[in-house]
């Protein structure tokens, strides 16, 4: 189900009263958040009126429930638009369909970001060279305050990662971040750093190189070293040659094992951990 954005969803001809109305609503629930609405009427084919709370939505509909019928209903996205999806009963929400409806906002949005930094940013800001963290941090600050597109673009990205975390962290895998000032040369760039155990902790850092490479850097980070030391293998797409757009420079705190093949059916770090709903582009394509 998705309100209309081109009709007004709260009845009336006043263009600032549904502005505010829209607002009121996008602060009051969550991402995930499971609503209840009554059907009140339908307005064409296609289109129902609800409600839901005090509010009178204009929502696409795949069916038509009977007027007075109480449906359920999960929140996917509040930016642009506000996009729910209608439960059936007894559907559970946290099915690989809704998974793979959240995964695949995240992926699309982020993708968008990714592409905007390149473009805007990145190409502009003179960095040494991708271990320039601070100094990419600092310039993606600046940049974000500057320019309300990008800030727009980079909030709604972080509300979808949010819920996507939320989804990592129930699962057990430990706590998902994005964070493209590790590299700015790259997209994609996210870690996933498990719960530290007797000091040791796992961590997978995956990235998409030029040319579509998706490269994963899985290890174990020793807290307890001095200075902290991190040893870690390199899995490559097919398509991604060994030496190719990757770094296996060794150090006393940072150590290559080598490299392997990224395991069938995983690209990144989120089909990697829920396998059943893979996100490369070939098989099942979460960004169609």
């Amino acid at each position: 189900m998705r309100i209309s954005r081109n009709s007004n969803p709260y009845g009336g001809s006043q263009s600032s009263t549904t502005t505010s109305r829209g607002a009121i609503f996008k602060r009051k629930v969550k991402v995930g958040q499971l609503l209840k609405g009554r059907m009140l009427r339908i307005e064409q084919e296609g289109f129902a009126w609800v409600l839901i709370g005090d509010m009178e939505l204009l929502a696409q509909v795949e069916n038509m429930p009977a007027p007075g019928q109480w449906l359920e209903f999960l929140v996917l996205s509040l930016e642009p638009s506000i996009l729910l999806r209608q439960l059936q009963h007894g559907t559970d929400p946290r099915g690989t369909v809704f998974l793979r409806d959240y995964i695949r906002s995240y992926l699309t949005e982020r993708d968008k970001l990714d592409t905007l930094l390149s473009h805007s940013l990145w190409s502009s800001v003179n960095l040494a060279d991708d271990t320039s963290f601070t100094a990419a941090h600092t310039a993606l600050i600046t940049f974000l305050t500057h320019t309300p597109m990008a800030l727009d673009q980079f909030t709604r990205v972080m509300r979808l990662h949010s819920s996507v975390q939320q989804m990592v962290s129930t699962s057990g895998h430990g706590t998902f971040h994005y964070m493209p000032w590790l590299m700015p040369s790259a997209k994609g760039v996210e870690l996933l750093i498990s719960k530290p155990e007797n000091s040791i902790c796992t961590v997978t850092a995956g990235v998409i190189l030029q040319g579509a490479q998706h490269v994963l850097a899985a290890g174990q980070v020793n807290l307890s070293a001095d200075p902290i030391s991190f040893a870690y293998r390199l899995l490559l797409d097919k398509n991604c040659k060994a030496g190719n757009n990757t770094s296996r420079a060794n150090s006393a705190s940072c150590k290559c094992l080598g490299t392997a093949d990224l395991p069938s059916g995983a690209h990144d770090i989120l089909s990697l951990i829920f396998k059943e709903i893979p996100t490369q582009r070939r098989g099942l394509d979460l960004r169609a």
